[in-house]
């Protein structure tokens, strides 16, 4: 009798723990995601529309904090520079591009948690608002650990990674509508510590 109530539990915790285990992973790693790629930037098409599955709309719930619908914003994401390396905090990273053609724009800068980097500057992001443009009407920024000299996003003082926002609010619709030719910034490493 014990036997069996003790094979009864531990068919029931294994179950439990396959089934909940089997579900969180689900929902980080949406299965039929197809992601649109731009330079180093991706991106989703069916975030925030009637085409999200559960585990994709899950997932948006779980790791995209207030994200909107994709009629109101689309959500570039990028956590290794150009050349396919993974994103590091203590390097430096020349970030450059064009300002996009919708009402408003930013990229902002998050740690391997999705959340914030804390910096001295409480600076965590750049928008088409606070960041100076070159003479030529393009941007440049530098993402790095110290102070940097003009269009400074600061990636913290910690060994991990980061990873990239690049937000688009109202976008052109011909922009919505094929989302692999929005014109992103390029992400080049310059250094590394």
């Amino acid at each position: 009798m014990i036997n069996s109530i003790l094979t009864a539990l531990s068919v029931l915790v294994v179950s439990l723990m396959l089934g909940i285990g089997s579900a969180w992973w689900l929902v980080m790693h949406p299965v039929g995601s197809h992601n649109i790629a731009v330079g180093a930037w991706r991106t989703n098409p069916d975030v925030g529309s009637e085409k999200a599955g559960i585990y994709l709309r899950a997932n948006i719930a779980v790791t995209g904090l207030f994200a909107l619908n994709k009629s109101e914003a689309v959500y570039f994401f990028a956590n290794t520079d150009d050349s396919g390396q993974p994103l590091r905090a203590k390097c430096t990273y020349v970030i450059e591009g064009k300002p996009t053609d919708a009402r408003w724009w930013s990229i902002t800068a998050y740690a391997d948690d999705n959340f914030l980097i804390p910096n001295s500057a409480n600076r965590f992001s750049f928008n088409m608002g606070n960041l100076a443009p070159n003479a030529n009407g393009t941007f440049m920024l530098i993402a790095a650990p110290t102070k940097q000299a003009g269009n400074w996003l600061p990636t913290g003082d910690h060994a991990g990674g980061f990873n990239l926002t690049f937000r688009i609010y109202n976008a052109a619709p011909e922009l919505l509508a094929d989302l692999a030719s929005v014109p992103l910034p390029s992400i080049k490493r310059a250094e590394c510590a």
